[in-house]
């Protein structure tokens, strides 16, 4: 009995303590629970885009870099926090941003957008590469690649076990190629960079500003600053051992000057599998790169001048990378297309440029290059009310963008022009002298001072210069694509057709014949047979604006240079990247190559944006064929001058002829063939036959505000004309008045003199008569006016007066009155009399003048 109670005791006691350190450690565990979850959030880690309150970039030797930190989130506190578990202190920094992480880009850990998917053996390669250029020391780093693009090595991702690696490129990322445009660089041209002794290219330069909604992780562009003029190297290999430098490649990119940025085509590929060196850039988009007041307070051209001192860049220090500066090739989509062409005729940089590939687009556009002056100026006064800026003078509109607008403001402000569809663009030089400025000289802010028809027309062009251009088949199916009301169907009908035709008529300043233009455009572009087919409506609708904006421009330029003896090949795009599985009306949009011309099968999906989507393993055969096709076409143009310098999967390409425009109608690689003379109607018709409808293309009417105060328009000249006539009046007048008033007042004084005078000489030249005496308080005796003063009987009476002028006398004339009249003509001393008898007063008339006795 004793036993079972000491062991129910026993037993007690332990579950006791048993259930009180239960209790204590869930408590304790709850405790520190709470604490760290307060200490360290799970929250995913969400890198900060532009455009965002936390976004910031950093300033690492004298080289802009981005903020993000290449930590993936594992749970231990967010990349770069300075409590993070396990932080490495090289990588901290504050959210004040007081503090720099001291190793920017691939150096501060793996980067997979920039070196591709980690392997098991990545961080054992060779990696840094250094190269020395005329502005300093640039470091480097080497990227491997894991496919090959020849079709006859016959691999495919994941057909082996194991990964190996088939080439390699050396890449430089965000090599400054001038000093930053802010402060006062804004809108003002590139300056030559002062050089700095090493710097760390192992990163993107931020993007030029431009719309956020294109900016972010997603999109590809993660950094954004108006510090980005830096450019991009991928060679494949640097130092010696070299039989020949390799042709090097500038890719331009598009965005109708807009949008876009240099980290968006990878050129490791190129570089690595067909002996290129790739170069990519950043210029000046929107607003700061290419604003134009028509006048010197903002000439424009400035994204153009951004282009231009990075061939000059390249020119001098390609070489450094194995490049060859005599073979430079321009090529890129849209605007960078139009660009190139610009480039090709500018005296800055026409004989640096020897090849050109002209892709879905032309310098010839209306878009690509404004003639007129007044229509800069109304979109710069269009920006300028929307942004908030005053509009009175260009120069009160620049100082507000410059001194109180942000890169952010400038950049995200997105709006429609009163003429044209695309805001902005290169302009023609006006004839202006620049005042000087510190920095800066009078041939840096001129780029082109005639039309760049003309200047082809004259051969204003290398020598030896050699093109190559291209059309989709559905260029504009992005403009009913990207116009959300007709979401998601898309559907176009004959209201919508008639009111987009009207409104291109006005945006265009068809103004001398709206109507007929209206009506020659919509007979071009029915579908007769069935006029009221909505999907033919569309079709036709996609078919005149990709006349307009990209087929016609391109065979005008096609035929001048044919003209001048040059080597022009052409491609005609007819077929779509299979794994896209876009709809059947956009399956051949705009730019439809990009992705195949940059490697993008054979890359891993971790170098392009998220936004994508990509797989490994999504491309088809014909997807990898066409990708190998565009990169060696392009790759033998630049080196041979031909794009077919051997067939390419049994293509081939044509010379274009006189008469006989040949192109490639590339649909697969099976079935393409040579034809001739594309759209040759509809191209005559936007060229030849609509200026005849119009009679004349008149000008955009100059803005509403005029800048008064520069004599240069007809309506200053006026207006100052009028206005110094009327000022020379007015002074005419005042002069007259005081003239007049002078002489009025020495009228006055004269006549004033001249009583005063007569009054003393009357006195002294009177006679005295004789009167009766009479008593006290009577008139002196009468006078008498005589010619010469009598002189008194008795002698000269003493006085104390010298003579006079007039009567030689020694009396003054007071004097005189005192004395009287005596024999012999003397004078003596008169003594008033008292009369006998006072006398009235009486007024007498002596010889017609008034005497009047009181």
């Amino acid at each position: 009995m004793a036993n079972w109670h000491q062991q129910t005791l026993v037993f007690e006691c332990c579950l006791f303590f048993y259930l009180t350190w239960l209790v204590i450690s869930v408590k304790c565990q709850n405790y520190d629970d709470e604490m760290y979850r307060q200490k360290y959030d799970y929250n995913p880690y969400n890198v900060p885009n532009p455009g965002d309150r936390d976004y910031r970039t950093f300033v690492y030797n004298n080289r802009r870099y981005g903020q993000y930190q290449p930590n993936i989130f594992d749970g231990r506190g967010n990349p770069g926090d300075p409590n993070r578990i396990g932080q490495d202190p090289r990588f901290r920094y504050d959210h004040q941003g007081r503090e720099e992480p001291i190793l920017p880009g691939i150096l501060a850990g793996w980067r997979e957008d920039l070196q591709g998917k980690q392997r098991a053996d990545s961080l054992t390669k060779d990696r840094d590469v250094f190269v020395k250029t005329s502005h300093g020391q640039v470091q480097g780093f080497k990227v491997y690649l894991y496919d090959n693009p020849d079709p006859k090595s016959l691999y495919r991702p994941g057909s082996e076990f194991v990964e190996r690696e088939q080439g390699s490129a050396t890449v430089f990322l965000g090599i400054p190629y001038a000093q930053p445009p802010i402060n006062e660089g804004r809108f003002r041209p590139p300056r030559w960079h002062k050089g700095w002794q090493n710097i760390q290219a192992v990163d993107f330069g931020p993007a030029c500003p431009q719309p956020v909604v294109y900016t972010g992780a997603a999109n590809g562009i993660r950094d954004m600053h108006e510090d980005c003029l830096y450019l991009n190297v991928y060679t494949p290999m640097v130092g010696g051992g070299v039989s020949q430098k390799y042709p090097v490649m500038v890719y331009i990119h598009g965005g109708d000057f807009v949008r876009g940025a240099s980290n968006l085509f990878p050129g490791h590929i190129m570089a690595s599998f067909y002996n290129v060196v790739v170069v990519t850039f950043n210029y000046r988009l929107g607003v700061l790169g290419f604003l134009s007041t028509g006048d010197i307070n903002s000439p424009g051209n400035y994204g153009m001048l951004d282009q231009a001192m990075a061939l000059k860049w390249l020119y001098e220090n390609v070489e450094n990378f194995n490049g060859d500066r005599n073979s430079i090739t321009l090529f890129g989509p849209g605007a960078g297309a139009a660009s190139a062409g610009l480039l090709m005729v500018s005296p800055e940089t026409r004989h640096i440029v020897t090849k050109v590939i002209a892709q879905s687009g032309s310098a010839l556009a209306d878009w690509a290059f404004i003639n007129d002056k007044y229509r800069a100026q109304n979109t710069s006064r269009v920006f300028g009310q929307l942004i908030g800026c005053g509009i009175e003078t260009s120069w009160q509109l620049i100082n507000c963008l410059k001194q109180s607008r942000s890169y952010i403001e400038l950049g995200n402000a997105e709006f429609p022009p009163h003429v044209g569809l695309f805001p902005w663009g290169p302009v023609y030089d006006m004839n202006l002298t620049l005042p000087y400025y510190e920095g800066w000289h009078e041939k840096d802010w001129h780029f082109l001072r005639d039309s760049p028809e003309n200047l082809v027309k004259k051969g204003d062009f290398n020598r030896g210069l050699k093109y190559m251009s291209s059309v989709t088949m559905q260029e504009a199916a992005n403009f009913v694509y990207n116009n959300q009301s007709l979401a998601p169907d898309y559907i176009i009908d004959e209201r919508f057709f008639d009111q987009k035709v009207r409104e291109l008529v006005l945006r265009y300043n068809y103004t001398l014949n709206p109507n007929g233009t209206y009506e020659a455009i919509k007979y071009m572009y029915t579908f007769w047979p069935d006029p009221s087919n909505v999907t033919l409506i569309r079709e036709k609708y996609i078919e005149l604006l990709s006349d307009f904006l990209y087929a016609a421009p391109n065979d005008k330029m096609i035929k001048l240079l044919v003209e001048k003896n040059v080597p022009v090949y052409m491609y005609v795009l007819n077929t779509t990247v299979e794994s896209f599985e876009t709809d059947f009306w956009r399956r051949v949009p705009h730019n439809t190559e990009h992705y195949l011309l940059c490697g993008a099968p054979f890359m891993d999906v971790e170098f392009f944006p998220k936004k994508e989507n990509f797989q490994r393993n999504q491309w088809t055969n014909n997807d990898r064929n066409m990708s190998h096709f565009f990169m060696k076409a392009y790759s033998d143009f630049a080196r041979y001058g031909n794009p077919s310098y051997t067939q390419i999967l049994g293509l081939h390409f044509e010379l274009s002829q006189n008469g006989m425009l040949k192109y490639l109608n590339l649909n697969t690689t099976y079935n393409s063939s040579i034809k001739w003379n594309y759209r040759q109607t509809e191209s005559a018709f936007w060229t030849q036959y609509l200026p005849t409808v119009v009679g004349q293309l008149v000008p955009t009417y100059p803005p509403t505000t005029e800048f008064w105060w520069e004599p240069r328009a007809p309506l200053q000249i006026a207006f100052w004309s009028i206005a110094c006539v009327c000022l020379i009046l007015v002074v005419l007048v005042v002069i007259c008045c005081m003239l007049w008033r002078n002489a009025k007042r020495e009228s006055e004084t004269s006549k004033d003199l001249l009583i005063q005078s007569d009054r003393y000489y009357n006195t002294a030249f009177l006679e005295q008569e004789p009167d009766e005496v009479g008593i006290e308080n009577v008139r002196a005796p009468d006078y008498e006016y005589t010619d010469k003063p009598r002189i008194p009987a008795s002698g000269h009476a003493k006085s104390d007066s010298s003579g006079t002028l007039r009567t030689g006398s020694a009396v003054s004339l007071k004097e005189m009155q005192d004395y009287s009249p005596g024999v012999n003509g003397e004078h003596k001393k008169v003594t008033p009399l008292l009369t006998k008898k006072a006398s009235k007063s009486k007024t007498q008339l002596i010889q017609g003048v008034p005497q009047t006795d009181v």
